[in-house]
Order: C-alpha cells, then sequence, then structure tokens
C-alpha cells in the first residue's frame, strides 16, 4: 500500500523516509500511540454527541445522523465502549 488510508494521508511522509531505520522507529512510535489516539477520538466524538442532545436531538435522530442505533448513541454519550480495544493501555514505566 503506497498511499495511507483516508483520513490519514498526512502521514503519507512516514513511508517516504529515505532511511529504513528511522522510519521503522517513526512508524514504530505512531503504532504506539494508536490507543492515545483512539481515546482523543472516542473523547471527540462524545463530546459532538452530548452536543448534539443538548440540542435537542433524542438518541434515536442521533443514531439515524451518525449511521448508528439508538443504543449506541446514548452508549456514546455515557462514554460506554464495546470490547476490550477501547480499554486505555496501562502506562509503561
Amino acid at each position: 500500500m503506497t498511499t495511507p488510508p483516508s483520513p490519514f494521508e498526512n502521514l503519507k511522509h512516514l513511508a517516504e523516509q529515505g532511511d529504513p531505520i528511522q522510519r521503522a522507529k517513526d512508524v514504530g512510535k505512531v503504532l504506539e500511540a494508536i490507543p492515545d489516539l483512539q481515546h482523543w477520538l472516542r473523547e471527540v466524538r462524545q463530546g459532538a454527541v452530548q452536543e448534539m442532545r443538548n440540542e435537542g436531538m433524542s438518541h434515536a435522530e442521533v443514531g439515524k445522523e451518525l449511521g448508528l442505533s439508538r443504543a449506541r448513541a446514548q452508549q456514546i454519550v455515557e462514554g460506554r465502549t464495546t470490547g476490550k480495544r477501547a480499554e486505555p493501555k496501562p502506562d509503561a514505566e
């Protein structure tokens, strides 16, 4: 794959580095940060869904707008996640 999937095009420079050692190190750092990125993205989405609710939308309306079930929209507002992938990684010491 020569082009990263959307919306990660801005990471393409990682694949274009000439030095394979540095490229591997830099990509490794990005891979290690993915759980933190996922946590941050969930917080951003939760905030957006909470705003939608504060503006008067029902869970069902939010779900419809986002292509989710009413129940999933409610889970997002409440900060509930599904599966182990959502658990934050403990800090390495």
